[in-house]
Protein backbone atom coordinates (compact mmCIF):
# COMPACT_ATOMS: atom_id res chain seq x y z
CA UNK A 1 0.00 0.00 0.00
CA UNK A 2 1.69 3.34 -1.02
CA UNK A 3 2.57 5.25 2.05
CA UNK A 4 1.79 8.46 0.31
CA UNK A 5 -1.94 7.89 0.11
CA UNK A 6 -1.87 6.39 3.73
CA UNK A 7 -0.75 9.70 5.10
CA UNK A 8 -3.31 11.53 3.38
CA UNK A 9 -6.31 9.18 4.61
CA UNK A 10 -4.74 9.42 8.16
CA UNK A 11 -4.77 13.42 8.03
CA UNK A 12 -8.26 13.44 6.99
CA UNK A 13 -9.22 11.09 9.56
CA UNK A 14 -7.60 13.29 12.35
CA UNK A 15 -9.13 16.39 10.48
CA UNK A 16 -12.56 14.56 10.91
CA UNK A 17 -11.86 13.83 15.01
CA UNK A 18 -10.96 17.44 15.35
CA UNK A 19 -14.56 18.73 13.94
CA UNK A 20 -16.31 16.12 15.75
CA UNK A 21 -14.53 16.85 19.30
CA UNK A 22 -14.65 20.58 18.17
CA UNK A 23 -14.28 23.55 21.16
CA UNK A 24 -16.73 26.15 18.84
CA UNK A 25 -16.58 29.32 20.51
CA UNK A 26 -19.37 31.19 21.78
CA UNK A 27 -22.04 33.37 19.66
CA UNK A 28 -21.64 37.23 19.12
CA UNK A 29 -22.94 39.23 22.25
CA UNK A 30 -22.42 36.15 24.61
CA UNK A 31 -19.71 34.80 26.51
CA UNK A 32 -18.26 31.40 27.95
CA UNK A 33 -17.86 31.10 31.85
CA UNK A 34 -17.15 28.41 34.16
CA UNK A 35 -18.91 25.97 36.18
CA UNK A 36 -17.75 24.54 39.32
CA UNK A 37 -19.10 21.57 40.31
CA UNK A 38 -20.76 22.05 44.18
CA UNK A 39 -21.43 19.46 46.38
CA UNK A 40 -22.68 19.27 49.78
CA UNK A 41 -23.63 16.62 52.18
CA UNK A 42 -25.06 16.19 55.97
CA UNK A 43 -23.37 12.61 56.01
CA UNK A 44 -20.23 10.66 56.14
CA UNK A 45 -18.85 9.66 53.22
CA UNK A 46 -15.53 8.59 54.10
CA UNK A 47 -16.42 5.16 52.91
CA UNK A 48 -16.36 5.98 49.03
CA UNK A 49 -13.67 7.42 46.97
CA UNK A 50 -15.04 9.96 44.11
CA UNK A 51 -13.96 10.26 40.26
CA UNK A 52 -14.44 12.26 37.77
CA UNK A 53 -14.47 11.07 33.89
CA UNK A 54 -13.65 12.87 31.49
CA UNK A 55 -14.43 10.31 28.74
CA UNK A 56 -12.41 7.59 29.49
CA UNK A 57 -9.78 10.82 30.90
CA UNK A 58 -10.79 9.46 35.07
CA UNK A 59 -9.79 11.89 37.73
CA UNK A 60 -9.77 11.49 41.47
CA UNK A 61 -11.44 14.47 43.34
CA UNK A 62 -11.71 14.35 47.01
CA UNK A 63 -15.61 15.17 48.50
CA UNK A 64 -15.64 16.44 51.71
CA UNK A 65 -18.09 14.81 54.51
CA UNK A 66 -20.72 16.70 56.31
CA UNK A 67 -19.50 20.20 54.72
CA UNK A 68 -19.76 21.62 50.88
CA UNK A 69 -16.96 21.23 48.04
CA UNK A 70 -16.31 22.97 45.39
CA UNK A 71 -14.51 21.31 41.93
CA UNK A 72 -12.99 23.65 39.74
CA UNK A 73 -12.45 22.70 35.48
CA UNK A 74 -9.74 20.50 34.93
CA UNK A 75 -8.56 21.11 31.50
CA UNK A 76 -9.73 23.12 28.58
CA UNK A 77 -10.95 21.94 25.15
CA UNK A 78 -14.70 20.13 24.08
CA UNK A 79 -13.33 17.05 26.49
CA UNK A 80 -13.29 18.68 29.61
CA UNK A 81 -16.08 20.58 29.00
CA UNK A 82 -18.59 18.03 30.72
CA UNK A 83 -17.77 15.45 33.17
CA UNK A 84 -19.47 12.34 34.89
CA UNK A 85 -19.29 12.64 39.36
CA UNK A 86 -18.95 9.01 40.27
CA UNK A 87 -18.95 7.73 43.63
CA UNK A 88 -16.84 4.13 44.39
CA UNK A 89 -17.08 2.59 47.57
CA UNK A 90 -13.29 1.86 49.03
CA UNK A 91 -14.19 -2.13 49.58
CA UNK A 92 -14.62 -2.06 45.87
CA UNK A 93 -10.96 -0.46 45.16
CA UNK A 94 -8.75 -2.43 47.27
CA UNK A 95 -5.27 -2.41 45.77
CA UNK A 96 -5.79 0.96 44.03
CA UNK A 97 -3.20 3.47 45.94
CA UNK A 98 -4.17 6.42 47.94
CA UNK A 99 -2.56 8.48 44.71
CA UNK A 100 -3.42 6.54 41.88
CA UNK A 101 -1.08 6.91 38.97
CA UNK A 102 -2.07 7.64 35.66
CA UNK A 103 -1.74 4.57 34.41
CA UNK A 104 -3.96 2.43 37.62
CA UNK A 105 -6.53 5.61 36.65
CA UNK A 106 -6.52 4.59 33.20
CA UNK A 107 -7.20 0.84 34.07
CA UNK A 108 -9.37 1.80 36.77
CA UNK A 109 -11.74 3.65 33.87
CA UNK A 110 -11.28 0.45 31.82
CA UNK A 111 -12.73 -1.70 34.48
CA UNK A 112 -15.66 0.45 35.30
CA UNK A 113 -16.85 0.28 31.32
CA UNK A 114 -16.39 -3.41 31.70
CA UNK A 115 -18.47 -3.45 34.78
CA UNK A 116 -16.17 -4.75 36.77
CA UNK A 117 -16.54 -2.87 39.94
CA UNK A 118 -19.32 -3.51 42.18
CA UNK A 119 -20.84 -0.51 43.36
CA UNK A 120 -20.26 2.38 41.14
CA UNK A 121 -22.71 4.93 41.25
CA UNK A 122 -23.14 7.52 38.91
CA UNK A 123 -23.90 10.72 40.92
CA UNK A 124 -24.16 13.93 37.95
CA UNK A 125 -22.95 14.69 34.64
CA UNK A 126 -21.64 18.14 34.87
CA UNK A 127 -21.39 21.13 32.40
CA UNK A 128 -17.89 22.79 33.68
CA UNK A 129 -19.00 25.72 31.12
CA UNK A 130 -21.78 27.47 29.81
CA UNK A 131 -22.51 30.43 26.90
CA UNK A 132 -24.81 32.88 28.54
CA UNK A 133 -25.66 36.63 27.24
CA UNK A 134 -23.11 39.08 28.40
CA UNK A 135 -23.60 41.09 31.01
CA UNK A 136 -25.47 37.72 32.69
CA UNK A 137 -24.20 35.26 35.53
CA UNK A 138 -25.16 31.61 35.53
CA UNK A 139 -27.53 30.44 37.57
CA UNK A 140 -26.00 28.64 40.93
CA UNK A 141 -26.87 25.46 42.34
CA UNK A 142 -25.46 22.42 43.46
CA UNK A 143 -25.79 18.43 43.96
CA UNK A 144 -26.97 17.39 47.40
CA UNK A 145 -25.41 13.96 48.16
CA UNK A 146 -26.81 11.09 50.27
CA UNK A 147 -27.17 7.90 51.22
CA UNK A 148 -30.00 5.73 49.67
CA UNK A 149 -30.40 1.98 50.65
CA UNK A 150 -27.06 0.46 49.70
CA UNK A 151 -25.40 3.78 47.56
CA UNK A 152 -25.56 7.26 47.19
CA UNK A 153 -27.54 9.31 44.60
CA UNK A 154 -27.31 12.92 43.73
CA UNK A 155 -29.77 15.48 43.57
CA UNK A 156 -29.47 19.28 41.58
CA UNK A 157 -30.39 21.95 43.06
CA UNK A 158 -31.26 25.18 40.91
CA UNK A 159 -31.52 28.39 42.22
CA UNK A 160 -34.12 29.91 39.47
CA UNK A 161 -33.72 32.57 37.80
CA UNK A 162 -35.65 34.79 35.24
CA UNK A 163 -35.45 33.49 31.77
CA UNK A 164 -36.53 36.58 29.74
CA UNK A 165 -33.27 35.74 27.19
CA UNK A 166 -34.00 31.65 27.05
CA UNK A 167 -34.52 32.23 22.76
CA UNK A 168 -31.27 34.18 22.23
CA UNK A 169 -29.74 31.27 24.18
CA UNK A 170 -31.33 28.31 21.84
CA UNK A 171 -30.88 30.42 18.95
CA UNK A 172 -27.02 30.45 19.48
CA UNK A 173 -27.06 26.76 20.94
CA UNK A 174 -28.81 25.81 17.24
CA UNK A 175 -25.86 27.83 15.14
CA UNK A 176 -22.97 26.08 17.10
CA UNK A 177 -24.79 22.82 16.47
CA UNK A 178 -25.03 23.86 12.85
CA UNK A 179 -20.71 24.39 12.87
CA UNK A 180 -19.91 21.31 14.35
CA UNK A 181 -22.32 19.55 11.44
CA UNK A 182 -21.61 21.27 8.86
CA UNK A 183 -17.59 20.42 9.89
CA UNK A 184 -18.56 16.93 10.43
CA UNK A 185 -20.09 16.70 6.63
CA UNK A 186 -17.06 18.13 4.98
CA UNK A 187 -14.74 16.19 6.42
CA UNK A 188 -16.69 13.03 5.51
CA UNK A 189 -16.71 14.16 1.76
CA UNK A 190 -13.39 14.62 1.88
CA UNK A 191 -12.60 11.14 4.02
CA UNK A 192 -14.74 9.74 0.65
CA UNK A 193 -13.24 11.51 -2.08
CA UNK A 194 -9.21 10.14 -0.16
CA UNK A 195 -10.66 6.37 -0.58
CA UNK A 196 -11.70 6.43 -4.13
CA UNK A 197 -8.71 8.85 -5.13
CA UNK A 198 -6.30 5.42 -3.58
CA UNK A 199 -8.31 2.80 -4.82
CA UNK A 200 -7.91 4.48 -8.63
CA UNK A 201 -4.28 4.97 -8.12
CA UNK A 202 -3.85 1.52 -6.78
CA UNK A 203 -5.73 0.19 -9.82
CA UNK A 204 -3.03 1.64 -11.78
CA UNK A 205 -0.21 0.52 -10.36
Amino acid sequence: MNKKYLGIIAAVILLFNFYAKADVPPDSGYVRVSINLVTETAEDLSDYRFFLDFFGDLREVEIKSKERTSIPPMGGGARYRSGTLLAIPKKSLRGLEEKPSSEELSNLSKSIKAKEIEGVAELARHQFSADIPKGEKPSESYYLIKREENTLKAERITEEKPQSKSAPQLIASDSRARMVIGGVFITLAMLVIGVFAFRKVSKKV
